[in-house]
Protein backbone atom coordinates (compact mmCIF):
# COMPACT_ATOMS: atom_id res chain seq x y z
CA UNK A 1 0.00 0.00 0.00
CA UNK A 2 1.73 3.54 -1.14
CA UNK A 3 1.05 6.25 1.96
CA UNK A 4 1.53 9.36 0.63
CA UNK A 5 3.67 11.79 3.26
CA UNK A 6 2.46 15.31 2.85
CA UNK A 7 2.87 16.78 6.01
CA UNK A 8 5.04 17.84 8.29
CA UNK A 9 5.36 16.83 11.91
CA UNK A 10 7.73 17.48 14.56
CA UNK A 11 8.79 14.64 16.97
CA UNK A 12 10.00 16.00 20.30
CA UNK A 13 11.41 14.16 23.50
CA UNK A 14 10.76 15.69 27.10
CA UNK A 15 14.32 16.30 29.31
CA UNK A 16 13.85 16.26 32.82
CA UNK A 17 16.81 18.50 34.62
CA UNK A 18 16.89 19.17 38.22
CA UNK A 19 16.22 22.70 39.05
CA UNK A 20 17.18 22.88 42.91
CA UNK A 21 15.25 22.56 46.12
CA UNK A 22 14.23 19.04 45.41
CA UNK A 23 12.14 20.09 42.04
CA UNK A 24 12.68 19.28 38.50
CA UNK A 25 11.74 21.38 35.09
CA UNK A 26 10.51 19.12 31.93
CA UNK A 27 11.38 20.74 28.72
CA UNK A 28 10.59 19.39 25.43
CA UNK A 29 12.95 18.95 22.43
CA UNK A 30 12.86 18.45 19.24
CA UNK A 31 14.21 15.43 18.29
CA UNK A 32 13.69 15.67 14.11
CA UNK A 33 11.11 17.14 11.91
CA UNK A 34 9.94 14.45 9.44
CA UNK A 35 7.19 13.70 6.44
CA UNK A 36 4.32 12.04 7.48
CA UNK A 37 0.36 11.20 6.27
CA UNK A 38 -1.94 12.67 9.22
CA UNK A 39 -5.79 12.14 9.04
CA UNK A 40 -8.07 13.69 12.12
CA UNK A 41 -11.34 13.53 13.38
CA UNK A 42 -12.54 15.22 16.08
CA UNK A 43 -14.90 13.96 19.07
CA UNK A 44 -16.59 15.43 22.54
CA UNK A 45 -16.16 14.03 25.63
CA UNK A 46 -18.28 14.35 28.56
CA UNK A 47 -15.92 14.63 31.79
CA UNK A 48 -17.77 15.85 35.02
CA UNK A 49 -20.27 17.77 33.96
CA UNK A 50 -17.55 19.58 31.36
CA UNK A 51 -17.91 19.11 27.66
CA UNK A 52 -14.21 18.94 25.71
CA UNK A 53 -13.79 18.55 22.10
CA UNK A 54 -10.88 16.17 21.10
CA UNK A 55 -9.11 15.99 18.08
CA UNK A 56 -7.95 12.49 17.25
CA UNK A 57 -5.18 11.48 14.64
CA UNK A 58 -3.71 8.65 12.81
CA UNK A 59 -0.09 9.62 11.45
CA UNK A 60 1.45 7.42 9.64
CA UNK A 61 5.34 7.69 9.09
CA UNK A 62 8.84 5.77 8.16
CA UNK A 63 9.64 3.36 10.58
CA UNK A 64 11.62 5.57 13.61
CA UNK A 65 12.64 4.67 17.45
CA UNK A 66 9.68 6.88 18.67
CA UNK A 67 7.16 6.06 21.80
CA UNK A 68 4.37 7.45 23.66
CA UNK A 69 7.12 9.02 25.93
CA UNK A 70 7.25 11.27 22.83
CA UNK A 71 5.21 14.19 21.53
CA UNK A 72 4.31 14.97 18.18
CA UNK A 73 3.55 18.67 17.18
CA UNK A 74 1.26 19.18 13.90
CA UNK A 75 0.33 22.61 12.60
CA UNK A 76 0.87 24.65 15.86
CA UNK A 77 -0.74 21.86 17.78
CA UNK A 78 0.77 19.41 20.56
CA UNK A 79 -0.14 16.02 20.13
CA UNK A 80 -0.15 13.20 22.66
CA UNK A 81 0.99 9.85 21.58
CA UNK A 82 -1.78 6.90 22.30
CA UNK A 83 -0.17 4.03 20.49
CA UNK A 84 2.77 3.21 18.42
CA UNK A 85 1.77 0.45 15.67
CA UNK A 86 4.41 -1.68 13.97
CA UNK A 87 2.66 -4.03 11.71
CA UNK A 88 5.24 -5.95 10.74
CA UNK A 89 8.90 -6.16 11.06
CA UNK A 90 9.58 -5.79 7.35
CA UNK A 91 7.12 -3.13 7.26
CA UNK A 92 8.81 0.48 6.72
CA UNK A 93 6.30 1.87 8.11
CA UNK A 94 4.52 2.93 11.97
CA UNK A 95 1.55 3.97 12.61
CA UNK A 96 0.75 6.68 15.59
CA UNK A 97 -2.76 7.01 16.97
CA UNK A 98 -2.81 10.26 19.14
CA UNK A 99 -4.83 13.28 20.43
CA UNK A 100 -4.94 16.91 20.95
CA UNK A 101 -7.50 18.50 23.42
CA UNK A 102 -9.42 21.86 21.92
Amino acid sequence: MLTILRNRVTIQSMTVTPSGGGTFDETWTTVSTVWANVQGTAKEETTFDKIQQIDEYTIRMRKRNITNENRLIYKGQVLEIKSVLDETQQSKMITIKASAEI
